[in-house]
């Protein structure tokens, strides 16, 4: 992914077909995510959003903070398969007219064939143009448009201003539900006074940047993940004011860490908000308290198995997506762009034998498509490696929920239950089909393992999402299809596995609870 300054690297923008997300990105949060997939994967173009290298108010207001650090932000853009970035200066380009920002930045410029909004996108001089002048405007000059309408998170559209009223008000768990992700502070560990080693309770000190949210000042729990481990941590966020600091930062104490961290950029994400920030009579009052908030912070973080269930977390493909349809209409637009010659049924053989191939997804994908292109003595053929990568585009879009997914899970939400889904597979791929599913917003949380460089049936990918959560893994229940990967996997991790057999396979994981469709989870829990 490349990062270019629009005016300072004007000359050397490649004259590249494009389809370009349009909007702010402060957050990246799951409307934003609908906006760029929606440029994402255009055939004969380069996936691209263009931004500014700042918001496009007047700074220093407290509505214009960032939600993601600038790393947190580009790998969220590289997970949605982004493949350039533009940054303009809003100085720059705010006197331009509708018309002059569409013509000489976006079709004389960036070269664009679609670009993708927010039904709310303001552009041009003094905010003239809306959603609907894009259309018209771009229609002049060959450009596709199109507008994302509201993203609903429980009947509320998802915004950064309801997300960064969250934050402020320490109400984390909304922000998260929101963003699709835990609110996490991921800067750089600096030196401090080290008066928490003195106290027995040492601490890393993350500075925040001077545009980034300030998060409610208090004492919160958080889920640290130091050493490709997760554990939880106790985060006081503001000026500490009984030792005192020269400016807001985030200091936690991780109890079951030792280890020097300076120099590191830990994430560190904010679960719940314990208390108000206090100023104490005295540092042994503050040690006391500290030790305190830790005891509360581990039961928050790490849940009560004592609780009961509170959480149902599920695979992606075979739990939630019929996969074999999802594949069979890719390969329905493999085998007529590719073979387009091929009789009806000619077609219909390949792509059951694609299908077969293909062993459920679980297959390294490069060998997979040589091997076709050997057996079927495809001379023509493209580069294996441009045909894995317009797998990782094309495959999502061909989405095949099963009826029964957004009824229960909707169910499973009225019922009270924290809701998550855990999928193994390469970012951008499992990334693309949880956005073009429409998923996102029906659940709590998404891990892919290509995001998190562990994948099931690791135990740690399991704990880790509980943690994000704030709840036991003995208060999960984990549904999936594969027996290893998913049964063994949640088991070895302390969850409840139930087996999802939707296509009646002749295997039956033994002292697991077996269910033939998503509805009959409705009678176990």
């Amino acid at each position: 992914m490349r990062t270019y300054r629009l005016m300072q690297d004007i000359g050397s923008i490649p004259r590249t077909p494009r389809a370009i997300a349009l909007g702010v990105f402060d957050g990246v949060h799951i409307g934003h995510r609908a906006v760029i997939s929606r440029a994402v994967g255009m055939e004969g173009t380069s996936p691209a959003v263009f931004t500014f290298s700042q918001t496009p108010w007047e700074l220093p207001k407290s509505d214009a903070w960032e939600l993601v650090s600038a790393q947190g932000k580009l790998a969220a853009m590289a997970s949605l398969g982004v493949a350039e970035i533009f940054e303009a200066d809003f100085e720059q380009i705010r006197g331009l007219s509708p018309e002059e920002f569409v013509r000489k930045i976006l079709h004389e410029t960036l070269h664009a064939r679609r670009v993708c909004c927010g039904f709310n996108y303001r552009f041009g001089k003094d905010c003239a143009g809306d959603a609907d002048m894009l259309v018209e405007l771009c229609a002049r000059f060959g450009i596709e448009a199109i507008v994302v309408g509201a993203i609903l998170v429980d009947g509320e559209p998802v915004s950064a201003s309801k997300i960064r009223r969250y934050i402020e008000q320490g109400e984390v768990q909304e922000a998260a539900r929101m963003l699709g992700r835990p609110f996490t502070i991921d800067f750089e560990v600096v030196g401090g006074q080290h008066l928490g080693r003195l106290l027995g309770t040492p601490t890393i000190n993350q500075p925040l940047p001077p545009h980034f949210v300030r998060p409610r000042f208090g004492v919160y729990a958080s889920s640290v993940e130091v050493d490709g481990k997760v554990t939880h941590g106790v985060t006081n966020i503001g000026v500490r004011p009984t030792v005192g600091s020269d400016a807001p930062l985030a200091e936690t104490w991780i109890p079951l860490f030792s280890g020097n961290l300076y120099g590191k950029n830990v994430p560190v994400s904010l679960v719940s908000f314990l208390r108000p920030e206090t100023k104490f009579a005295s540092i042994d009052d503050l040690q006391k308290q500290i030790i305190k908030d830790e005891k509360v912070a581990r039961r928050a973080v790490m849940g009560d198995a004592a609780e009961g269930l509170r959480a149902i977390l599920f695979d992606f493909d075979d739990t939630l997506q019929n996969r074999p349809r999802a594949f069979l209409k890719y390969c329905d637009f493999f085998l007529n762009k590719y073979f387009p010659s091929l009789t009806p049924g000619e077609k219909r053989e390949r792509a059951e034998e694609m299908l077969r191939r293909n062993n459920g997804g679980y297959v390294n994908y490069i060998d997979y498509f040589l091997t076709l292109m050997e057996d079927w003595n495809w001379t023509s053929a493209p580069p294996v490696g441009d045909i894995y990568r317009e797998f990782q585009f094309r495959f999502p879009e061909y989405s095949a929920l099963f009826d029964d997914t957004f009824p229960v899970l909707t169910e499973l939400r009225r019922r009270g239950y924290l809701l998550g889904i855990i999928t193994n597979g390469p970012s951008v791929l499992q990334n693309r089909k949880l956005d073009v599913s429409g998923l996102r917003p029906y659940v709590d949380i998404a891990v892919v393992s290509g995001d998190e460089w562990i994948h099931k049936p690791d135990p740690e990918i399991f704990r880790r999402t509980a943690a994000r959560l704030g709840v036991a893994c003995q208060s999960c229940m984990y549904v999936g299809d594969h027996p290893v990967n998913d049964i063994q996997g949640a088991r070895n991790a302390d969850m409840r596995p139930v087996y999802i057999n939707a296509y009646g396979r002749d295997v039956h994981p033994e002292n697991v609870t077996e269910i033939r469709s998503l509805t009959e989870l409705l009678d176990i829990v």
